[in-house]
This record gives C-alpha cells, sequence and structure tokens, in this order.
C-alpha cells in the first residue's frame, strides 16, 4: 500500500492493480471511500484498462486472432511499481509482458497518478504505445463513495442524489436484462439530478450516459458531496449493488463494454480508442470532498 496525504486528505492506493484503497477525510476523521463488504461489492474501486466491462463471451479478436481477458481488462490483476512519489503526488506504472501479451497484443506502458491538492484528489491515466503497431483500447475509473444508508433487507438510500451541472438531454445506453452488454440506446433523457435508491438499480442493473457535461454532484442526504469533473469523458456509469450497500460509483468511462450484437473485432467496437505507434493518450477526472 502507498501513501500520500496533505492537511485535508490522506489517500491509500494498492499497489495490486493500482486502484484507490482508502480515502480519508483528516478534518473528520470520515472515510470516503467504500471499505467492503460480502454481502454486495468487495471491492472499492478498479483501474479499468484495456477494456471496460464485459467481453462478449469474455472474447474478442485483433487482426482475426482470438483472446480472452476478464472484466475491466487487465491491470486489475497485476502489480503496479511505484513510478514517483511525493508527499502529495503518486505514480504508479505498469508495463505490457508475456503474460499480458496472452490477453492483449499489444506492447505498452500504462499508468494511473494520484495528486491531492487542497480537498480535490485529481486522477490521471497516461497509456504510450510503445509497440509497432496501432493500439486499440478502453479504459475508465469505478471509484465507490460512501453515502448514507440505513440498513435493512433491502438497504435504503435514499435522499442521496447526482446533481447534474446543467440541465441537459443526454443519450443513455440500454444494457440487456443481466446488466452485461448494451442492446442500444434509449430514448435521450433530459436530466438534471438523479435521486438514488436501491430499487434505480434494480431497474437498472448500471446507467450509463453519453457526454454530461460540466460534471455532476454527488449530494448525500447529510449535506456532504463529492463533486466531480469528469475530464470530458465521453461516457459516464452510475452503478451501485441492487440490494446492499451504502455506496455508489460515478465512472468515468473512455469506452463503452460490448454489445449484444457486437463485432468480436477489437478495432470496431463502438467506442473504442485507437494509438498510433510512439504515441500517448491522457486522460483524467478530479474529485472534490466537501463537508457540511
Amino acid at each position: 500500500m502507498e501513501r500520500i496525504e496533505n492537511n485535508l486528505l490522506r489517500v491509500e492506493a494498492d499497489l495490486h492493480g493500482g486502484a484507490l484503497f482508502r480515502i480519508t477525510d483528516k478534518r473528520s476523521g470520515a472515510e470516503l471511500l467504500w471499505q467492503g463488504s460480502p454481502d454486495s461489492w468487495q471491492g472499492r474501486d478498479v483501474v479499468i484498462f484495456p477494456f471496460v466491462a464485459r467481453l462478449k463471451d469474455k472474447t474478442y479478436t485483433a487482426d482475426g486472432a482470438e483472446y480472452s481477458m476478464n472484466n475491466h481488462g487487465l491491470v486489475r490483476y497485476f502489480d503496479l511499481t511505484v513510478a514517483k512519489k511525493t508527499e502529495t503526488y503518486l505514480e504508479l506504472g505498469f508495463e505490457s509482458n508475456a503474460q499480458t501479451l496472452k490477453q492483449y497484443p499489444f506492447e505498452f506502458m500504462f499508468s494511473v497518478a494520484y495528486r491531492l491538492e487542497n480537498d480535490s484528489l485529481y486522477i490521471k491515466y497516461k497509456v504510450q504505445n510503445t509497440g509497432n503497431k496501432t493500439m486499440y483500447f478502453s479504459l475508465g475509473g469505478h471509484a465507490a463513495y460512501n453515502i448514507c444508508c440505513t440498513v435493512g433487507d433491502v438497504d435504503d438510500i435514499s435522499g442521496n442524489k447526482l446533481v447534474f451541472a446543467e440541465r441537459q438531454t443526454l443519450v443513455r445506453y440500454v444494457l440487456d436484462g443481466e446488466g452485461k452488454f448494451i442492446t442500444g440506446e434509449g430514448q435521450p433523457l433530459e436530466i438534471e439530478e438523479l435521486p438514488l435508491s436501491k430499487e434505480l438499480f434494480q431497474k437498472h442493473k448500471t446507467l450509463i450516459y453519453g457526454s454530461v457535461k460540466g460534471g455532476v454532484t454527488l449530494l448525500k442526504r447529510d449535506g456532504s458531496k463529492v463533486v466531480y469533473d469528469l475530464g470530458g469523458a465521453p461516457y459516464t456509469a452510475v452503478w451501485s449493488h441492487e440490494r446492499k450497500g451504502g455506496y455508489v460509483c460515478v465512472e468515468p468511462w473512455w469506452g463503452l463494454p460490448d454489445y449484444a450484437d457486437c463485432n468480436k473485432e477489437l478495432r470496431f467496437k463502438r467506442g473504442i480508442n485507437a494509438l498510433e505507434t510512439g504515441k500517448t493518450f491522457e486522460c483524467g477526472y478530479t474529485a472534490t470532498y466537501i463537508n457540511r
């Protein structure tokens, strides 16, 4: 585990997978990040690369050859190394190797960086194509934040909501009944805020929106907030367990899960990013933590 901190926040990241492990508000002592539960989601965060969510049949092709990859790619299953660290900055790196090439036939260098500035945490992803051919990939975040919750047979998370920076019309990508694959796009949705409830996630296993403008605020029923600058992410997912757990994930994605009728060839997948040899792709988002 690696730690950074300033006078307001303390952040820990796990070298295995590179994801966030704890975010502690030093003003109140509160743990901001969900800490996992066996009856809900046991995770806390996922660094997603090089594919978002699920592949149809867990397989895809690249130049006609078939490969297999688990949910949310492969970085989450490997140990990262510390590339740079100061009191308030941590950069973790990972490089393609013989094991990754069996699942993903591209050479790359990947990093995730965490930087604290006042009450904000900046998360930055960087992909470098170190191979001799164009590489295709998706990536994103998956941090789960604690929200106010009344425990029951079905936990009550009502009173928490997402508030969009402006009223806007969004595309929502519709998932199949099991919440695994995209079946199409719903009617454009005019939205300003989204009240949270477990019933919402029973109806929609994951909500996926296209091109959210201006960010979104997680407003908890105790008045505290997490304010997201989504960094221009083309897709934003909202997820929580459908019955248990006082948390919600607001996930900036640079890529999409497979469609139910997807083309297996990686370069033809909807939402995929293409990176030429020798080039670098950078993106990221920011979360700001505001007390009552």
